[in-house]
């Protein structure tokens, strides 16, 4: 009898506090979940799957929906506009998620570093002038209230034959918005 009580009590704790590998990942530790296998693809967070994951975060942590915007023009002071990715209101102030759509190789965990480090939290934005081509402004520093997420964060492991990667793209989005709910949090 009480092996049989000893056998249900395993069973129904391993249902019960079991994780799922894709559970235990978050924005802390994913660098360490990437998979080197030879010949396997790498790829990114577009703004395309960025754009709509942060109006679903806002949306969720109350931000009414007639506040929220995409690619907006703000005018941070008589010589600076930035277009911000996604803005929103709260009260009378209006904010901003910026999504750098730039990414490299080899990954690097320290493309993280300016979620904490306000010293590193700048961003560069081309505009396109049809007569002189391209010129580029540094917003250096960002203003408080635009949050920067930056695309080479954001990446995951796929390929054509189905594997199984740890840091797929839903994986990758749910980092993504770990982030946004870190920065929504300050406000």
């Amino acid at each position: 009898m009480k092996l049989r009580l000893f056998a249900i009590a395993l069973f129904v704790g391993h249902f019960t506090f079991a994780q799922t590998s894709s559970d235990s990942i978050t924005n802390k530790n994913y660098y360490d979940r990437f998979q080197d296998i030879k010949g396997h693809s790498i790829n990114w967070l577009r703004q395309s799957d960025a754009i709509p994951t942060i109006i679903d975060e806002l949306l969720k942590s109350g931000i009414a929906y007639h506040t929220i915007g995409v690619g907006k023009l703000l005018k941070l002071n008589d010589t600076t506009r930035l277009v911000v990715t996604v803005y929103f209101k709260k009260g009378d102030k209006e904010y901003g998620f910026l999504y750098e759509a730039t990414h490299g190789i080899p990954l690097n965990r320290k493309d993280r570093d300016f979620l904490t480090d306000k010293k590193k939290v700048y961003y560069v934005q081309a505009e396109n002038d049809v007569v002189n081509g391209v010129d580029f402004m540094r917003v250096d520093p960002l203003p408080d209230n635009i949050f920067l997420l930056k695309q080479t964060c954001y990446w995951f492991q796929f390929d054509n034959s189905g594997t199984k990667y740890d840091v797929n793209k839903e994986v990758a989005k749910k980092i993504l918005r770990q982030d946004i709910d870190d920065y929504l949090k300050k406000l």
